[in-house]
């Protein structure tokens, strides 16, 4: 880059920042929540400066612990609220946009001490209920267990590196955008410590998910992020269900949007498959291993990456038959292939939403949308409406769900989002999808319904608490699972 490049570029980079700077001012004077008059006495250096005030207070009174008036406290309102402290927004213009839809204090009650965290409108706290007696089907929600360091993510990403990282990394993309994602009760936990994944199964079992299906990574032997599988598994103290979802698709940089990067390749053969299948098959030895028909259910990501998925089911068949396991249930999420299930070998096919057909993009259509941004984004409500009307699959296909989806944290400005997500339209498409479910199964253990995910953070895709909604879609899973069934069912 020669000087002439480089002064333009600076210009420009100047003039984005100005630009928003702008913006900003304008949403802070059009809110009515900056009193300018009492700034100014609040400040009389600023008055005697004859600068603007609410510039001032963008560029200087804000990192200043100053208040923009009486009304909104700005050391109250940040130490209140980490997520709005770890934005690192304006205060003043986060409440603007986030907190006063959620209901937020801009000051402390007369008298309070608050010096604990306050949770906005929208949060829902903890129940006291017990788990429930009885279910109507049963939820499987799919689990990451990238939430501790191990030497390839260090080699790959960074010492130290976990989901956190990413999430960590996010910021909005347009206004009132939902980033950064923070989580509520269980904190940036590390699945090292054991007891984290005890609460993990305490608190799904007490909202009525019935299991885990984790992400299993083999690559032709090499086993990465097994350990939350195996400590599962270790802890008998529990009866909650588990299966394997083999991730068996090259190790790339597809997360971050670069695919071309192979980080561990993955190839396929006849001896791999049996020797994957002699390994798996000591998790269906497990009395907590989730069955269908008796069958232990495994899932693997993308069949249609096998030379021929149809021989490798096969083999793993025979494998089960010799082995003493017996017959096995094979299915596939609906991510990349959407086949027959038929044509893999496999008894039956898992929806994987957000992956659900087209959707009409409404990018454009975004408030302030950031200038950089080159993704796409979508209404999540699409995916609920959807769900009034189920066409009958041709197979065996399973229901699945999303509570939201938003990958920011992973692809920043080429991000995929989808906006309008609520707590109780997604309690209306579980619904939804548990009706359909029991018209088309009539044996309990076949009624199988999948969420994406349990602790997708890097994609928006969580039941677990955020800071924003806490148990809200915990508690309305609940509430649909274990609700009386209607006359009809």
């Amino acid at each position: 880059m020669n000087k002439h490049e480089y002064l333009i570029f600076v210009r420009s980079i100047t003039s984005i920042k100005r630009w928003k700077q702008f913006r900003l001012w304008q949403r802070i004077r059009a809110s009515g929540l900056f009193d300018i008059p009492w700034y100014l006495r609040q400040n009389p250096d600023v008055a005697r400066s004859g600068k603007d005030p609410i510039l001032h207070y963008i560029k200087h009174g804000a990192a200043d612990a100053l208040d923009p008036g009486p009304n909104f406290d700005t050391q109250y309102y940040l130490a209140t609220y980490p997520d709005a402290a770890a934005a690192s927004t304006n205060p003043l213009d986060h409440y603007i946009r986030f907190g006063r839809i959620e209901g937020r204090r801009t000051r402390p009650v007369a008298g309070a001490n608050w010096g604990g965290t306050q949770r906005p409108g929208t949060y829902v706290p903890r129940s006291d209920q017990q788990r429930p007696a009885a279910l109507k089907a049963r939820l499987i929600a799919f689990y990451l267990p990238q939430f501790h360091p191990i030497p390839e993510n260090d080699a790959f990403w960074g010492k130290g590196f976990t989901e956190w990282t990413n999430v960590t990394r996010a910021t909005p993309q347009f206004d009132a955008h939902y980033q950064p994602r923070l989580p509520a009760d269980l904190g940036f936990y590390d699945l090292r410590v054991k007891d984290i994944q005890k609460e993990q199964i305490e608190m799904a079992m007490q909202y009525g998910i019935s299991g885990f299906c984790f992400h299993f990574y083999w690559f032709n032997g090499r086993r990465v992020l097994e350990m939350p599988i195996t400590q599962f598994v270790e802890n008998d103290a529990h009866d909650m269900g588990f299966c394997i979802n083999w991730a068996n698709e090259p190790w790339s940089r597809r997360w971050d949007g670069r695919e071309q990067d192979v980080l561990i390749p993955q190839s396929h053969s006849a001896e791999d498959d049996l020797a994957f299948i002699e390994h798996a098959s000591g998790y269906f030895r497990d009395r907590r291993y989730i069955r269908v028909g008796g069958k232990p259910l495994l899932m693997v990501y993308r069949p249609g990456l096998f030379p021929s998925a149809a021989q490798t089911a096969q083999r793993w068949r025979e494998y089960c038959r010799n082995a003493g396991i017996g017959e096995i249930f094979l299915a596939y999420p609906q991510s990349f292939d959407t086949a027959d299930p038929a044509e893999f070998g496999f008894d039956a096919a898992v929806e994987f939403p957000p992956n659900l057909g087209k959707f009409s993009e409404i990018s454009a259509s975004m408030p302030a949308l950031k200038s950089g941004f080159r993704g796409r984004i979508y209404d999540w409500t699409e995916l609920a409406r959807r769900s009034r009307a189920y066409s009958r699959p041709r197979y065996t296909l399973f229901r699945g769900l999303c509570p939201s989806w938003d990958n920011t944290a992973r692809k920043m400005e080429a991000a995929n989002i989808l906006v309008n997500a609520s707590p109780s339209l997604y309690g209306e498409w579980l619904s939804n999808a548990v009706v359909d479910t029991s018209d088309r199964f009539a044996d309990f253990d076949s009624r199988l319904i999948f969420v994406n995910a349990w602790n997708e953070w890097a994609e928006g895709a969580y039941l677990e608490p955020d800071a924003r909604y806490g148990y809200a879609y915990l508690q309305q899973t609940r509430d649909v699972l274990s609700a009386p069934p209607a006359a009809d069912m």
